[in-house]
């Protein structure tokens, strides 16, 4: 389905080298899978931009995953109306933890190949730029990951997993009581392999342990309690990987509601997309690729990054799938993961679109980004005489990204730079009515 000639339309512009001829400004789609990110401020029109993009991709029968802290409505039921006039509305799928009742349910923890794999999705969600106190509750959850296993081996049972159960023994105590379990099987070399790394981790005072664990168990209770924990902590089952791995499209919207619940929806954001990313880590490893491809778009993105989000940019696009990243400045990536991992992820985005901002910081990158040019300035003499030289300017100011007006931007991709202005999208006629929320 997915052919090299298609190309996404963003709007109406010019060529930075082209001044005076004007033209639909499009994207090849080939070109994509180097991804794409977007810098602009509030209010700037970065969600009409992905509108525009996704109306386009559901139409070209592309899967599409959607992260929308906000819950923007209108995006929302233009989505819907678009699946529905191409007959795709079985594709739908809506992970929200606001509404519980209208969501889907979806275990992160149901399809995995390494055990490593389901320790990533509960790190994901810590936000630390430490990386020691990663690393603890990494190796923290490493062993009750094993641990679970091994168990559900011994029995000869299939293993369920999901954020609850791994909640219900990461406590101290908890842990001393897996210990007792596990010393019945201390001949089995498996076992005795879990129980030097349990032990090496209770020989760490409690108070100790209770300090650098906090962060862990924040997660886990974030993602195994209340509306959140019933449609993720505790579920079985993951119809929407399981369709991925079937080969079927869909089309994942993902609503956190960060506006209600700031730290639990940031978290729920950051262990799907780390989802998603083990999917794309399995597929590119057995050799395949996403057909039709997977269309990836956050906006908020700063708020959804974590350690190790950068091997996403990096290497997914060979499997077929294309990451689309939306925020304000280059500073509210950096707060996030830091600069090191913010300048990777930049460095491995080829396409960059940037409207208007307000931080100075990330003008001036775009001024760099965007390159020098030649020009010559006349300069006139207190003799009255007329001499040229030739100068040397960005070809992209830092105040004219400061100064740009809704909707307009610069676009710097393989098919050269570019400033334009997003395309019109139609307001939906079909209209996504949520109930009210109504205060306890």
């Amino acid at each position: 389905m997915f052919m090299n000639n298609k190309k996404t339309f963003l709007g109406y512009g010019y060529r930075l080298d082209e001044l005076h001829r004007v033209k639909k400004i499009k994207l090849k789609d080939a070109d994509r899978k180097g991804h794409l990110f977007c810098f602009g401020s509030t209010r700037i029109g970065k969600t009409r931009l992905i509108e525009l993009m996704m109306e386009q991709d559901i139409r070209k029968g592309y899967s599409v995953a959607l992260f929308d802290p906000k819950g923007d409505i209108d995006l929302f039921s233009k989505i819907v109306q678009v699946a529905y006039e191409e007959n795709r509305q079985n594709d739908l799928c809506l992970v929200t933890p606001i509404f519980p009742h209208c969501s889907a349910r979806m275990d992160p923890l149901a399809y995995y190949y390494m055990p490593e794999e389901l320790v990533s999705h509960v790190v994901s969600g810590i936000k630390a730029r430490e990386e020691f106190f990663i690393n603890i509750a990494y190796e923290t959850t490493f062993v009750i990951v094993q641990a679970l296993l091994f168990f559900a081996k011994i029995k000869n049972e299939k293993v369920t997993l999901n954020f609850n159960v791994v909640k219900e023994r990461a406590s101290y105590r908890d842990l001393k009581n897996l210990e007792e379990q596990l010393r019945d099987y201390e001949n089995d070399p498996e076992a005795e392999e879990i129980l030097v790394s349990l032990r090496q981790i209770l020989a760490s005072p409690q108070d100790y342990f209770g300090k650098v664990s906090s962060s862990l168990r924040t997660v886990l209770t974030s993602l195994s309690a209340g509306s959140v924990g019933a449609i993720i902590g505790k579920a079985r089952a993951n119809s929407f990987v399981r369709r991925l791995e079937q080969g079927r499209r869909v089309i994942l919207i993902v609503q956190t509601g960060s506006l209600l619940t700031r730290k639990t929806a940031h978290i729920v954001a950051r262990v799907l997309l780390s989802m998603i990313q083990s999917f794309v880590g399995r597929v590119y490893l057995s050799g395949e690729k996403i057909n039709p491809p997977l269309c990836i778009y956050m906006d908020e993105a700063s708020n959804l990054l974590y350690m190790g989000v950068e091997d996403l940019f990096n290497k997914s696009g060979g499997a077929g799938v294309w990451v689309h990243a939306f925020t304000q400045s280059i500073a509210d990536i950096e707060a996030e993961i830091g600069p090191p991992s913010a300048r990777k992820i930049l460095d491995n985005t080829n396409t960059k679109v940037f409207m208007r901002v307000n931080d100075p910081m990330t003008a001036d990158y775009i001024a760099d980004y965007s390159g020098m040019k030649r020009r010559f300035s006349p300069l006139l003499s207190l003799g009255g005489g007329i001499t040229v030289r030739e100068v040397e300017e960005p070809n992209v100011r830092p105040e004219d990204v400061l100064n740009l007006q809704l909707r307009d931007f610069y676009m710097f991709s393989f098919a050269g730079a570019y400033r334009g202005r997003v395309g019109q999208v139609k307001p939906p006629y079909f209209r996504v009515k949520y109930p009210r929320l109504e205060v306890l």
